[in-house]
C-alpha cells in the first residue's frame, strides 16, 4: 500500500512542471515554518504571519466620566434606550418626550435630558435641545445623541436615536 501511494506521488510529480514543483515545495515549507515558529519562512522572506492575540481587558473598574453638559459620545454607552413609538399630535409638528425608568427596578424616575443634533458629517451640536422636566418639547427632526441624566441620583443614559417628522416621539429610556 505504501509504495503504492509512494508512486502515486512521484508520477504525478513528475506530471508537473519544475516551478510547480517549487511552488509546492515552497507552500509546505511555509506551513512547517508556520507550525514552528509562527512566521513564514517561504520567498517571501521576512513577511510574518498574524497569530492570534488576546483583545485588551475588557472591563475595569473605573469608567469614563460622565458630563451630560459636553457634547462628547460615550464609550461604552450607558443604561438603555427601549423604544422609540410615535403618537399623533394635533398641530403636526415634531415633538419629543422622554420617559425615563430605572433599569434595575423599573420604576419611574426624572431626568434631564439634552439631545445634541448630528450634522450632515457626525459631528454633535455645540447647543443642545434641553428637557430639565418630563414634559413634550418642540424640536427638529433627525438624528440625535441623547445623554440622560436622573435627578435623584447618579444614573444615567446614552445613545443615538430618531426623530420623526410631524409626530410625537415617546422615547423610553432606562438609566444605569
Amino acid at each position: 500500500m505504501k509504495k503504492m501511494i509512494l508512486c502515486t506521488l512521484v508520477l504525478s510529480l513528475a506530471a508537473c512542471k519544475s516551478t510547480d514543483v517549487r511552488n509546492i515545495a515552497d507552500s509546505v515549507s511555509d506551513i512547517a515554518g508556520i507550525a514552528s515558529t509562527g512566521t513564514s519562512g517561504g520567498t517571501s522572506g521576512s513577511s510574518s504571519i498574524p497569530t492570534y492575540e488576546h483583545q485588551t481587558q475588557q472591563y475595569s473598574n473605573s469608567s469614563e466620566p460622565f458630563y451630560i453638559t459636553e457634547n462628547t459620545k460615550m464609550s461604552p454607552e450607558r443604561g438603555a434606550i427601549r423604544s422609540i413609538t410615535q403618537e399623533k399630535n394635533p398641530k403636526g409638528m415634531t415633538m419629543v418626550r422622554v420617559l425615563a425608568y430605572h433599569q434595575d427596578s423599573g420604576a419611574a424616575m426624572e431626568s434631564t435630558n439634552y439631545l445634541y443634533a448630528l450634522d450632515g458629517n457626525g459631528w454633535l451640536s455645540d447647543k443642545p435641545m434641553t428637557m430639565h422636566r418630563p414634559e413634550t418639547m418642540i424640536i427638529n427632526s433627525g438624528v440625535y445623541y441623547l445623554k440622560a441624566q436622573s435627578d435623584t441620583g447618579k444614573f444615567y443614559t446614552s445613545g443615538m436615536i430618531t426623530l420623526a417628522r410631524g409626530v410625537t416621539n415617546v422615547v423610553s429610556i432606562e438609566l444605569q
